[in-house]
């Protein structure tokens, strides 16, 4: 894989919050709410995911075995924010990437912005499947999780 496109796949959650702060702006939205609240949206998207990584606690298909199973014996309050990167199930990228192509695809109705996000989510997603950090399984529970947090925001804000 051409590490150019690769670092661009794994930074696709903040270049994709980015395109909302920018759309936003660009959109003469004054609301400081509505920035602010896209950001906790994405921080409480993070500890979600942290969450139920910690509770799942499935290897990422290049974990060895011998040090996974230390990993995942080894999970406490201390630590917990740390040991989840050991552990793939779901997909925080995937989670990330699919929440903000939903929420952009519903809250600015526009095709070339759905066309950019779309194109950023599927290079991540291939990114994340391509260096062996996730299956396609791990794939698809971020992407379904990213899809309810999507929907479940994009509804708040049309809400308040």
């Amino acid at each position: 894989m051409n590490k150019y496109l690769s670092e661009i796949g794994y930074q696709g959650y903040h270049s994709l919050l980015m395109l909302i702060l920018f759309a936003l702006a660009y959109n003469h939205v004054t609301n400081p709410f509505l920035y602010a609240a896209v950001i906790a949206w994405q921080l409480l998207n993070q500890v979600v995911n942290i969450t139920i990584k910690n509770s799942v606690k499935a290897p990422r298909p290049d974990s060895q075995p011998a040090e996974f199973a230390k990993i995942k014996n080894s999970v406490s309050l201390k630590n917990y924010f740390v040991v989840h990167e050991n552990f793939g199930m779901p997909s925080g990228h995937a989670q990330a990437v699919v929440s903000e192509l939903v929420f952009i695809m519903l809250y600015f109705n526009t095709p070339i912005l759905t066309a950019i996000a779309a194109l950023q989510a599927g290079l991540t997603l291939w990114q994340r499947y391509e260096t062996r950090r996730h299956t396609i399984a791990q794939l698809v529970a971020g992407s379904v999780v990213g899809i309810i947090s999507g929907v479940a925001f994009y509804t708040l804000v049309q809400k308040y």
